[in-house]
Parts: structure tokens; C-alpha cells; sequence
């Protein structure tokens, strides 16, 4: 498993599973999980925007960042997710939390941290062969811009309208980061 001595693990803002975002789930007891560990970042240009990652495929934006690796710490797992998706060399500020989520489809446990962050220099995003499949991007949005953004795709979760299983875990996830971001700025 990466090292988590970085994010020095603390409590869950949130734990979701199936049943949580699924009405209908039947909850299954008898599942092996297997750890995920991922790092989200709400990532702050030099003019106040945040970077949002949407794709050709849907009409979703999360936050970037990703899977850590198992020879990578967090914090290096996100700078370099961030560096694949946005292009960007950031420099981590605060630590938003971690968040659990129990996906029973995939008898995945995904452990994710999430910290705020502002750019040290643009470059160019360097995608997998899956991404330049799907036609990812990166879109600059007001933290404003993206809160009501993410607030609203909240409600497309919660009202079952996203067809996306793994989508509407990362909706929600990513909302609670971006709304710990918008606390940051307001302290």
C-alpha cells in the first residue's frame, strides 16, 4: 500500500456506499474489499480559478487527480495526477480531508484525500490513451462558478440522474473538497 504518512491520516468527512447514492442497492455483506487510495486537488490558477477535468463522454467535471501508485506517497501521487490532467506543476497548500467510499460493484474500499493547491507553472497535460479516448480537458471556472456547479451535479446524483456508477461516487466526493476549499477562502 503508498504511504499515507503525509496526509497523517485522519477521520472520514464522509463515508458513502452504494445504498447512500442507490435506493434500490440490496446490501451485499459478503464482499473482499480492496484499497483504493486516490488524491483530489482543488487546484487555484494565479487569477482565483479552480481547474475542473470534464471529458466528450458525459457532461460531468471533477476535480483532478487520481490513483496513487503503490511506489508514491499521496502527496506525490497528486502533484503528479495533477501534472498528467492539467499540465500544471502545483505546490500543495492545505489538506480539505479524506473521504471512504464503499463500491459494492467493484468491491472497491477508496480511500481518498483531497487538499487545495495553487500553480507553479503551465504546461501540457499528458493524458493515458483512456483520456484522449474520452476527450478529457481541463475547464477554468470562479470558485463561485464551480461550487454552483458541483451543487448542481449533486442534485443530478441524488435525483438519479446520472447513469454513471462510478461518477456519482466521484460527484459527491469531489463536492465535499470544493466546498472545504470555498470554507478556506471565506476563514
Amino acid at each position: 500500500m503508498s504511504n499515507v504518512n503525509e496526509a497523517n491520516s485522519p477521520e472520514a468527512l464522509m463515508v458513502l456506499r452504494d445504498e447512500d447514492i442507490f435506493p434500490n442497492t440490496v446490501d451485499v455483506t459478503d464482499i473482499v474489499w480492496k484499497d483504493r487510495l486516490t488524491g483530489k486537488v482543488v487546484l487555484f490558477n494565479n487569477e482565483g480559478q479552480v481547474a475542473l477535468i470534464g471529458n466528450k463522454v458525459n457532461d460531468f467535471f471533477l476535480l483532478p487527480g487520481g490513483g496513487i501508485e503503490d511506489n508514491e506517497s499521496v502527496l506525490g501521487g497528486i502533484r503528479r495526477e495533477c501534472k498528467e490532467e492539467t499540465g500544471c506543476e502545483i505546490e500543495i497548500q492545505e489538506m480539505l480531508g479524506m473521504t471512504e467510499d464503499f463500491r459494492s460493484r467493484d468491491g472497491r474500499h477508496c480511500i481518498s484525500y483531497g487538499y487545495s493547491a495553487k500553480v507553479i507553472s503551465n504546461g501540457t497535460p499528458t493524458l493515458t490513451d483512456n483520456e484522449e479516448d474520452i476527450g478529457a480537458y481541463v475547464k477554468w471556472l470562479s470558485l463561485p462558478e464551480a461550487v454552483e456547479l458541483f451543487r448542481l451535479q449533486e442534485q443530478k446524483v441524488k435525483a438519479g440522474e446520472v447513469k454513471f456508477y462510478n461518477t456519482c461516487f466521484n460527484i459527491l466526493r469531489d463536492s465535499l473538497f470544493i466546498y472545504k476549499a470555498q470554507d478556506l477562502t471565506r476563514e
